[in-house]
């Protein structure tokens, strides 16, 4: 019996789509081509990532995965999970459920060292720990002391770019934050390993030096299955499901150290109360077992927590006593929001307001109102028709909050980070089949956030698909918003392209070696007269800058080639531009260095291009005697509220 064919049918029963399960396998299968083969000799080890979604369901990739692994013969699994007591037993639950025929070490387990090594020797097992210093020390301290010599272990590490990151990096002095040594260390024992890192905001990790060891060496990207909502339908062009509300009502929602603050109530958070009060009482009139929920998430502080649970608990008294009194301006805003999503959805659109009207007057008084840190799904499980949560600060990665059809949410930062605001998508799930009945409430400054994030992630995970190498993995940012948090980057690691700059090499090499390169610019751009410019597709501006020569040994690690054309290729997918500017001037006297940020230009040949477009110069030097006539690039990207970090 295979540990595989145990997990896939496990699977199948959950999932009821044998096609999705199938891609699980698929995803999980091309991990395994890719990792260090655990019975081959020698000492050898990787690290990879899997790239998935958020909500998107990475615990079936990630135990498929596994049990291919114990299959194929890596004897010891690890699986590190966020250092949360609730999490770490539903992770816990969920790999002794997958694998039955393997013996499961939970971290109690660590305390009696000689029962663990008597585990670890008799045969297969997995070790389920949290991301805990003490922990880690203690697992490692087992290993180390068992005297046990040529294990091979893959190493799975969920949420990778949260703790597992050295956050001393900035320092700059070559010290390690404690679950980073520890990881590490963990790692070395093994001669033969995989660290497989599993995350949906992998920024931080690609931001990494190349060639550090918490910088993925291969990646793999985890598709969502067909009922997936995510950031295209609530961020895509053609998204119909956010309703936008001033910033101001959150200033009345979170009085902070107000003694007595008004119970006053935004009508924003009205309008997102009652359209979810119209769907799930529809959800629940159309099938008896249907239990929805309410999400509003604006805040980091206890106070604020407090006083939004108890505006909640107005709104339901006030809605409960207003229909049985007929208050007609109750009804007047539940028709409203009936409407609105009669908008998106036929189902509702065919259901008479007044029925549903009569259900919210019955259901109402069982509102649940409860303040969640979200730390397990438990903790937002819906057992009433009606369920008002309010998110606090530990409400994040890994909780599933089940038929959440509103959200909310408020949070604001002055400095928003891609990775940690993707994490508050609760939002996104399997919610394919209520997709007409859910609305995302939030102010416009923060939907600009979010839908940069969205650009972000759609250009990274279209820059891996299209280009397997780990290169360059360039993370694009806009509207000022930073890919990760800085105590993870070492000083000097990141290079940025911004919006409206140019970019050129110092120094270009004019030796023998550039003869063959040279004739094939001077080949493809022979149509382009000197001192004239044409439009050329985004592939052949990619192809040319290729082609170009710089000297590394005066480079300012600036410009770089590979950088250049992945930054050129993502902005036109995410622009939708298929073509870009290329300008052409021959027999030019350039000989000194230049800085790689001041360009090689005249301001009239600058100004010569138009700025919608990716532009590209292209001046060829005179040849003589000791040099050859080669091509000096100078790259120009248009204007805006961008840029392209990555790792240099």
């Amino acid at each position: 019996m295979k540990h595989q064919d145990q997990v896939l049918a496990l699977l199948r029963k959950q999932i009821g789509n044998n096609v999705e399960v199938d891609d699980i396998k698929k995803t999980a299968q091309e991990v395994a081509h890719r990792w260090v083969g655990p019975l081959t000799g020698g000492k050898e080890e990787t690290n990879g990532l899997i790239y998935g979604l958020v909500q998107s369901g990475k615990t079936g990739v990630l135990t498929v995965t596994g049990a291919i692994g114990a299959d194929e013969g890596y004897r010891t699994l690890i699986v590190l999970t966020s250092d949360n007591d609730p999490l770490y037993e539903q992770t816990l639950a969920r790999i002794q459920e997958a694998f039955p025929g393997i013996d499961i070490l939970g971290k109690k387990d660590f305390k009696d060292k000689d029962a663990f090594v008597r585990r670890i020797k008799g045969g297969t097992c997995a070790i389920v720990t949290t991301k805990n210093g003490s922990l880690l020390r203690t697992l490692y301290e087992n290993f180390e002391g068992s005297k046990v010599r040529g294990l091979s272990c893959l190493i799975i590490d969920d949420e990778a770019d949260q703790a597992s990151l050295n956050t001393y990096a900035s320092r700059d002095d070559g010290s390690r934050s404690a679950i980073n040594d520890r990881i590490s260390k963990l790692r070395e024992f093994f001669d033969k390993n995989t660290y497989l890192q599993v995350t949906a905001t992998p920024q931080g990790l690609f931001l990494q030096n190349p060639g550090h060891s918490f910088r993925p060496k291969f990646t793999v990207l985890s598709h969502p299955g067909h009922d997936y909502v995510g950031g295209e339908d609530f961020f895509g062009d053609n998204s119909n499901l956010i309703r936008q509300f001033d910033l101001s009502d959150i200033a009345v929602l979170v009085p902070g150290s107000q003694p007595a603050p008004t119970l006053e109530i935004p009508r924003s958070l009205l309008r997102a109360l009652d359209t979810f009060m119209i769907g799930a009482t529809f959800k629940r009139k159309t099938d008896a077992d249907q239990n929805c929920a309410f999400l509003c998430h604006v805040s980091t502080r206890k106070a604020d927590h407090r006083h939004i649970v108890d505006l909640l608990r107005k709104y339901k008294t006030d809605l409960a006593s207003g229909l049985q009194n007929k208050d007609t301006g109750i009804t007047k805003r539940l028709r409203a929001a009936y409407e609105d999503l009669a908008s998106t959805h036929q189902g509702l659109r065919n259901s008479p307001f007044n029925e549903l009207l009569e259900a919210i007057q019955f259901f109402s008084p069982g509102t649940v109102v409860k303040l969640v840190n979200g730390e397990t799904d438990e903790d937002v499980a819906v057992r009433s028709p009606y369920n008002l949560f309010v998110g606090g600060n530990k409400l994040g990665r890994g909780v599933t909050i089940k038929n959440l059809l509103v959200s909310y949410y408020g949070r604001h930062p002055r400095k928003p980070q891609a990775d940690t605001v993707l994490q508050h998508a609760r939002m996104y799930g399997y919610r394919r089949k209520d997709i007409g009945l859910l609305r995302l409430f939030l102010p416009q400054e923060l939907h600009v956030v979010f839908k940069a994030i969205h650009k972000m992630e759609v250009g990274l995970r279209e820059l891996i698909d299209k280009n397997p190498g780990e290169e360059f993995r360039g993370i694009y940012v806009e509207n000022s918003v930073k890919p990760t948090r800085k105590n993870i980057l070492a000083p000097g690691a990141v290079g940025v392209y911004s919006a409206g700059s140019n970019y050129n090499p110092a120094q270009i090499l004019r030796d023998e070696s550039i003869k063959n390169a040279t004739e094939k610019v001077n080949r493809k751009l022979a149509n382009i007269a000197d001192k004239s410019y044409a439009e050329l597709q985004i592939e052949d501006i990619q192809e040319l800058v290729g082609l170009m020569r710089p000297d590394i040994g005066q480079s300012e690690r600036v410009w770089d080639s590979v950088a250049i054309s992945g930054s050129i290729e993502q902005f036109a997918k995410l622009r939708q531009h298929r073509t870009g500017y290329v300008y052409v001037d021959r027999n030019r006297q350039l000989n000194e260095n230049r800085r790689e940020t001041a360009g090689i230009l005249t301001g009239g040949e600058y100004r010569a291009l138009p700025d919608d477009k990716i532009a590209l110069f292209l001046l060829r030097t005179r040849g003589d005697v000791q040099k050859e006539a080669a091509w000096w690039p100078q790259v120009r990207f248009p204007s805006g509220r961008y840029a392209f970090a990555f790792a240099i």
